[in-house]
């Protein structure tokens, strides 16, 4: 059991890792500083809750405390990461690959980013099971610095039945 939750941290935290070794090149000695408008929303990795619609197979579908996390590729383009822990059924992490939707006011501030995707339901009960899974929500800049995010995650372990939960968390933005 501990064995899957290094997993499913090291999968999160090698995104993030990713995305700091992509962001890290010198900057040119007369570039300009970028402004306080939000953009999309960065990356960010932060914590929530999850409500079992339906299901029973995993924590997904009983609830528990998530991990949340997201990595920007483009502003259309990222992988979005919930690992719901410490629910009342068997560990689960989904990883969705995202098309992104940003809504921009006039300024071209980013003040929603509605996304959706599929991917995989990883989950821990008594060796390793993956099996699809489709994600869509928002993704709310609330600040430069903190996202909140929104998302109903359906996956569909092998007993033909889904188990979906609403994801509701808020986590620190990295990345610009």
């Amino acid at each position: 059991m501990f064995r899957y939750f290094v997993s499913l941290f090291s999968l999160s935290f090698a995104s993030l890792a990713a995305h700091v070794m992509l962001n890290s090149a010198p900057a040119i000695a007369q570039s300009v500083l970028p402004t306080e408008s939000f953009q999309s929303p960065n990356s960010y990795i932060g914590i929530g809750g999850a409500i079992g619609l339906n299901g029973n197979t995993t924590s997904l579908g009983s609830g528990g405390l998530t991990v949340v996390s997201k990595l920007r590729f483009t502003d259309n383009f990222s992988l979005h990461d919930a690992t719901v822990l410490f629910g009342r059924e068997a560990a689960t992490s989904m990883i969705i690959l995202s098309a992104d939707f940003p809504i921009r006011n006039s300024a071209g501030q980013t003040i929603v980013a509605p996304f959706i995707g599929g991917g995989a339901q990883l989950r821990y009960a008594d060796g390793l099971f993956v099996s699809p899974a489709v994600s869509g929500g928002v993704d709310i800049p609330m600040s430069s610095n903190f996202t909140g995010t929104v998302r109903l995650n359906a996956g569909f372990p092998s007993n033909r039945s889904a188990d979906v939960g609403l994801i509701v968390g808020a986590g620190y933005s990295f990345g610009r």
